[in-house]
């Protein structure tokens, strides 16, 4: 056949055992399919295309790069019509391929390609393939259906494992696009976020307004990440995660601190606003003030060299997290140390040093203000 048919770790709580990743890039999708080289005669390829009833496209590569791609039902209309082949037959057969078909690299996540597909619909005779690409060099086929079942079955594993409260991405699609930028080798920085003085706050003013505030910060980070290149990700309760791609992390973890400062006294009564705080009851069972809410964010920048799977950015991620709430008021930790982990299997694991061993590793920039 010359071508086939188209077709917690973050929670308080033990590991997650390792999960099988879904397919999210375009590499997933491609199809070995025969190629030509830009010389061949209109002959020679209808001979190629009538021995081979199941080759309906055929990409034209020059030096290892598509330049084009022939279509079956296109190219035969012309072989077989009346006087086709005497007329055409000695002509190049690129003079009858579409020379701008839509190329795709296989690094591209799968979300981008649809979007570059659906697009094009417009303007394809026959919008069922596209050819895909390593560094410009031709792979093979890659077919729109396939395409847009991997889509499907994406949105569906990431709506199973969605957090109720904000329908942002939980804990398996967390430790996946983890697991997925690890592989990919790109540099990534893993914001965890954290409120402050939330338990007094739902004691006082009830689980209702306490959702109210979770729905309020996971729409505080919705706009104000890069939606083409970051993914947030709700652990549960009041913990959030971005996985930033985007280079500009700091300022977006600044602006999305200065926003919820800007927003929280409005969920307190003008006078508890007034006082800056609330009195509550605390875990000892003793009457104690308690500020305003703030967002603390711990971030840290894994070393792609050093961190080998989910389990260590989240130790990493779950440090920061820490630091960064020692601090007061809204603020930002950003971890500096470099942690050495041992390769998966090893006996044991360093620890993590205790928070006296990081104070001069906090990071310079002070808490924003309320």
């Amino acid at each position: 056949m010359l071508m086939a048919s188209p077709q917690g770790y973050f929670a308080n709580s033990a590991p997650l055992p390792q999960i099988s990743l879904l397919p999210k890039t375009v590499i997933c999708l491609a199809t070995p399919n025969p190629s030509i080289t830009p010389d061949l005669t209109v002959d020679a390829v209808g001979t190629i295309l009538r021995r081979n009833r199941d080759l309906y496209y055929l990409p034209v590569v020059r030096d290892g790069k598509p330049i084009g791609l022939i279509r079956r039902l296109d190219f035969m209309d012309i072989f077989l019509s009346n006087f086709g082949r005497e007329l055409h037959g000695r002509k190049p057969a690129t003079l009858f391929m579409d020379p701008n078909p839509l190329i795709i690299e296989q690094e591209l996540p799968l979300e981008e390609a649809s979007r570059l597909v659906t697009g094009r619909m417009d303007r394809f005779s026959d919008p069922y393939a596209f050819i895909i690409t390593h560094d410009g060099c031709y792979i093979g086929l890659g077919w729109t259906m396939s395409l847009l079942e991997k889509i499907t079955d994406l949105r569906l594993h990431d709506a199973r494992h969605a957090n109720p409260l904000t329908l942002l991405p939980g804990n398996v699609p967390i430790q996946d696009r983890i697991e997925a930028v690890l592989k990919s080798r790109r540099p990534f920085a893993v914001a965890y976020c954290d409120l402050d003085h939330f338990k007094p706050f739902n004691d006082v003013y009830g689980y209702r307004k306490g959702d109210q505030i979770i729905q309020r910060i996971g729409q505080i980070l919705i706009d104000h990440v890069d939606a083409e290149r970051d993914f947030i990700g709700h652990i549960g309760g009041d913990d959030f995660i971005v996985i930033f791609e985007s280079p500009d992390w700091r300022a977006r973890c600044e602006r999305i601190l200065e926003v919820f400062g800007q927003t929280a006294p409005h969920f307190y009564t003008e006078d508890d606003q007034l006082q800056g705080g609330i009195k509550a009851v605390d875990r000892r069972g003793q009457e104690q003030f308690f500020p305003l809410l703030s967002l603390s964010i711990g971030v840290v920048q894994p070393d792609l060299n050093n961190c080998h799977s989910h389990h260590h950015v989240a130790a990493l991620a779950t440090e920061a997290k820490h630091q960064a709430k020692l601090l007061s008021g809204n603020s930002l930790f950003v971890e500096r140390r470099f942690r050495v982990f041992r390769q998966p299997g090893s006996a044991q694991e360093p620890t993590i040093p205790d928070a006296a061993a990081l104070e001069s590793h906090l990071d310079p920039t002070p808490p924003l203000a309320k």
